[in-house]
């Protein structure tokens, strides 16, 4: 399986709509070829649509070079493609195995056939790389038996290649606009030929103004990471540590804006997403302390290093860690892992709204400010011990995501989560220290040699001195 990163821009044109001279996109010493191709494509989901309803799209193409499946899987501002040159005519294992999680215990099968001649340009280099292929594309869409023809249209994509860069993909985009091609808001083929998720084509789940139109907008994203993460975790991407993050905003969200939903309904995804973040956390925690520690003992003078100390703790996280994906894997195979995915396409999609959530979007301040008071109190409270300091540093962290949350309705907010964000640096920088020092205090004791627990002694020194400069700094 090739895995490759996807960026690209892609414009809405009329049928008769003129290409512009691509000539201007040529660097020096380059040159423009011109291929006609032509695409078969089917496009497989769940019958609850698990995949296309957080942007990830399978199909099978069959033309010519493209012969293959390709898994697209949102990643920020691009996408992720996973690829396979298989000919089979069902989902070939490594790409089905991915999908275990989005399709949360529903079967995978073909949802529209899409056939499209496409002109494309290929924009290259004085070295013959790729900078932007940009294809022009005629497209006819209809039920995967392929008997009809439901929707025709025509659009164009330009996507960045190994020898483009940024600027190139907007220099694209300027010819392309001033040429009368506008930008797309459907983000894919398959959104155009099938709408958008049925539940996207009911009523809203609140109104705009709102501030459920706020949560609901924040919950959704962080849904979107949860699931497009799952395929990420599965194929070995590094992406545990946005995942968690992503864990950590949602349940934030449902603590802040408590009377936003239904009480029982959130505090079963909260359950469950605590569960999930457990997991994740046991993973994260040691890659974390992992990459402290090797920078602590890199900054200590040379005489200050005796016996294999770093070899000994990088060892021991190694296995630590190794243990904390097994068990994130054991979890993502689940029955109580499938009912989150399961949860978290509801709460996308239809978020058990209250009353509430009917406010007008400015209110959000009002929940903002309750979580400020709390952060401070917390502060305020916590003298120099070290767990109130931990659930002061998760207050600011609170305070922080409700902020992120409101600030489209209230440009100060920005403020208000850079200061939450930079407390809560300070308060977890603190918090490392500690259980690095409990850490290093403990396979100290198990450590052979005396070379070694002088080498311990001084990194538990210094991560116990660390902690204390930051328990007598300002925390405001």
């Amino acid at each position: 399986m090739q895995v490759v990163e996807e960026r690209e821009d892609k414009f809405e044109v009329d049928p008769d709509w003129v290409m512009p001279q691509l000539k201007r996109l040529v660097p020096d010493g380059g040159r423009l070829d011109q291929e006609v191709r032509t695409l078969d494509n089917t496009y497989f989901d769940t019958p609850g649509a698990g995949l296309r309803l957080f942007g990830v799209t399978l199909r099978r193409r069959v033309g010519g070079s493209e012969t293959g499946w390709q898994l697209k899987v949102p990643s920020g501002m691009a996408r992720t493609e996973l690829q396979t040159g298989s000919h089979a005519k069902t989902v070939p294992p490594v790409l089905a195995k991915s999908l275990v999680g989005l399709r949360a215990g529903e079967r995978l099968g073909p949802v529209a056939r899409m056939k499209t001649a496409r002109t494309a340009y290929r924009v290259l280099n004085a070295d013959g790389g790729l900078v932007l292929e940009i294809a022009d594309d005629e497209v006819e869409s209809g039920p995967p038996d392929a008997e009809s023809t439901l929707h025709a249209w025509r659009e164009v994509e330009v996507e960045l290649g190994p020898a483009g860069k940024k600027r190139d993909l907007k220099q694209a985009r300027k010819l392309l606009q001033a040429a009368g091609a506008t930008p797309s808001a459907i983000g894919t083929k398959l959104y155009r030929a099938l709408g958008l998720m049925s539940a996207d084509r009911q009523e809203p789940a609140a109104l705009a103004g709102t501030v459920g139109e706020l949560v609901g907008g924040y919950v959704a994203a962080q849904c979107d990471v949860l699931a497009s993460n799952d395929i990420g975790l599965r194929t070995g991407t590094r992406v545990v540590h946005p995942t968690r993050v992503a864990a950590r905003r949602l349940r934030s969200t449902l603590r802040v804006f408590g009377d936003m939903a239904d009480a029982a309904a959130a505090e079963e995804l909260n359950n469950e997403v605590a569960w999930y973040a457990d997991v994740l956390g046991q993973v994260r925690d040691r890659e974390v302390l992992n990459a402290r520690l090797t920078k602590l003992i890199a900054a200590l003078p040379p005489e200050h290093v005796r016996g294999p100390v770093e070899a000994e703790i990088t060892k021991t996280l190694a296995k630590e860690r190794d243990d904390a994906i097994q068990r994130l894997g054991v979890a993502m195979r689940t029955r109580r892992y499938q009912h989150l995915m399961q949860l978290l396409r509801g709460w996308k999609t239809a978020p058990p709204f209250t009353a509430a959530a009917a406010r007008k979007d400015k209110t959000a301040a009002k929940y903002v400010k309750r979580a400020k008071e709390k952060a401070e109190e917390r502060l305020r409270n916590a003298d120099d011990d070290v767990e109130r300091l931990h659930r002061a540093r998760k207050a600011e962290k609170r305070l922080r995501y409700a902020a992120e949350l409101a600030e489209p309705a209230d440009g100060h907010m920005k403020a208000v989560a850079r200061k939450a964000k930079n407390l809560q640096t300070l308060l977890g920088e603190h918090q490392d220290a500690v259980v690095a020092a409990n850490f290093l205090s403990t396979i100290s004791a198990a450590s052979d040699g005396e070379n070694g627990s002088f080498t311990y002694g001084v990194l538990v020194a210094n991560e116990l001195n660390r902690a204390a400069e930051i328990r007598e700094s300002p925390r405001n």
